[in-house]
């Protein structure tokens, strides 16, 4: 099997309150078929060997689907291998004596726990907004799998691909027209309050682990403008 001996500079921060910064990590014996996640495995063996501090990152079921992992490698929110988590990341683009830089999804609503863990909470409380229970039928319907790298990859921080994915699966768990606006009308205010504004770049589609579609993100307008002004004709 082939031997990488990577360079990797991950970012290090011990809590919310305090600064972080990079620091630089030698792994002699990484190999191209190891994930992101378990290259960070490697790291933290080195580390708990030498008797330091391991690396906290988020993680989960490491087959793509519960959404829990997510780091920024190179600056990709999840990896270069586009629509794949970050549990599923390979380094098979990496070469003998390359680098790899390794920090948290970032944005201003997945501020940093710790090292590569950030805290989600902005995602759960606009789901809330639509009943939790319903809003992860929903999101479960629409192949959301909530890891916020859509946030993370928006220059606006705009979380418009996962909300949208939930508005438009929301209205056949409605239970008459006037639930479907409530519905939309308070979870389209939690994520104004939440995120940014929708940049319109798509750049949120080619990092969605579930492929999601950019069509996705018209739901968040079409929602709000017939809970404004009612149900279209066409309806």
């Amino acid at each position: 099997m082939t031997t990488l001996h990577l360079t990797v500079d991950v970012w290090r921060q011990p809590s919310p309150g305090e600064p972080g910064d990079f620091v630089s990590y030698d792994v002699p014996d990484a190999h191209p078929d190891m994930t992101v996640l378990e290259l960070l495995d490697r790291l933290n063996e080195q580390l708990a060997a030498a008797g330091e501090d391991p690396v906290a990152f988020d993680d989960g079921c490491r087959e793509g689907v519960c959404g829990k992992c997510g780091v920024t490698v190179d600056g990709v929110p999840h990896g270069p291998e586009r629509n794949a988590a970050s549990c599923m990341q390979h380094l098979g683009a990496y070469r003998d004596g390359d680098r790899v830089r390794i920090e948290p999804l970032r944005a201003a609503s997945l501020p940093v726990k710790r090292d590569l863990s950030v805290d989600k909470k902005a995602l759960r409380r606009v789901a809330k907004e639509a009943k939790f229970p319903v809003a992860m039928k929903a999101l479960a319907n629409g192949g959301c799998i909530s890891c916020g790298a859509c946030i993370a990859s928006c220059p606006n921080g705009s979380g418009q691909l996962f909300v949208g994915t939930m508005l438009r699966e929301l209205p056949p768990l409605a239970k008459n027209e006037d639930e479907r606006r409530e519905r939309a009308t308070k979870v389209i205010a939690a994520a104004e309050e939440e995120f940014g504004p929708c940049s319109l770049l798509g750049d949120c589609v080619e990092v969605c682990p579930a492929g999601l579609p950019i069509e996705n993100l018209s739901a968040v307008a079409r929602e709000n403008l017939r809970a404004r002004f009612g149900r279209p004709a066409q309806d």
